[in-house]
């Protein structure tokens, strides 16, 4: 599963599922959306927007948390960071639902958090699809 963000300027990006649920749950954590925006947010379709203004507090808030982290790292779901790799073993056929750390399979990379933070920044705001 993928999700459109749709800025008033610029161009569209894309992100998958499991890069932006930690994603939005920084910014849950950070009172930069409700929980009914969160929700909004996390579905496909379903109306979750930020304004100009609330896009440029996000840029800042992943701005610090990117001073926290180091370009080989991720922020995992609990919102902490790892240089560790994805367990390669987590989506293999034969690993039981179980065995899964659903905190390690949605992380979002150093990298994707910068992309964001410019997104973020040049949008005017955004509606996610």
């Amino acid at each position: 599963m993928s999700f459109i963000l749709v800025p008033q300027h610029g161009e569209d990006l894309q992100v998958n599922g499991w890069t932006w649920r930690p994603t939005l749950e920084l910014l849950r954590a950070e009172n930069l959306i409700s929980d009914e925006n969160y929700e909004r947010m996390g579905a496909q379709g379903c109306g979750g927007q930020v304004d100009g203004e609330v896009a440029r507090r996000i840029a800042d808030v992943i701005d610090h948390k990117l001073a926290t982290m180091k370009p080989d790292e991720r922020m995992l779901a609990d919102l902490t960071s790892t240089a560790q790799p994805k367990f390669p073993s987590t989506f293999a056929p034969s690993t039981k639902p179980d065995e899964i750390d659903i905190n390690d399979i949605y992380s979002a990379s150093y990298e994707w958090l910068v992309t964001f933070k410019e997104f973020c920044r040049n949008s005017g705001g955004f509606e996610v699809f």
